[in-house]
C-alpha cells in the first residue's frame, strides 16, 4: 500500500483562495499512488465556502478515478456545518483527526 499525501489548509476557503488550493490538490492526487488516499486536513479552516466544497468533490473525483480516495479532517464548527448540512460527510470521508484519516476508507469498485 502506497502513502498518503496530506494537505494542511488553514484560514479561509472562498472564491479567492480557491484557485491556490486547487492547484495544492492537483499536485497531491498526482503524487498519491493509490489506493492510498489524498488526505486533506481542514482543521485550520476558519470558512469554507461553495467554491471550496466544490474543488473537494472535484477531487475526490479525480482520485476515485484513480483508485485512490480523498478524506477530509474536519473537527470545527466552521467546515462541519456545511458538510452536514449539504450532507457529504460520508461522501468526502470525513474523519475528526489527520491519524484517523491515515487508514484508506474502502474504494467502491
Amino acid at each position: 500500500m502506497g502513502v498518503s499525501t496530506l494537505v494542511r489548509v488553514g484560514g479561509e476557503v472562498d472564491y479567492t483562495t480557491a484557485p491556490e488550493l486547487a492547484e495544492c490538490l492537483v499536485q497531491a492526487v498526482e503524487a498519491v499512488i493509490p489506493p492510498a488516499p489524498v488526505v486533506v486536513d481542514l482543521s485550520g479552516v476558519r470558512f469554507l465556502g461553495a467554491q471550496g466544497i466544490g474543488l473537494l468533490l472535484d477531487h475526490q473525483d479525480l482520485c476515485l478515478r484513480r483508485g485512490s480516495a480523498l478524506v477530509v479532517v474536519a473537527n470545527t464548527a466552521a467546515v462541519l456545518r456545511p458538510l452536514q448540512a449539504l450532507e457529504l460527510m460520508s461522501v468526502l470521508g470525513v474523519r475528526s483527526s489527520v491519524l484517523d484519516a491515515a487508514v484508506p476508507p474502502e474504494v467502491p469498485a
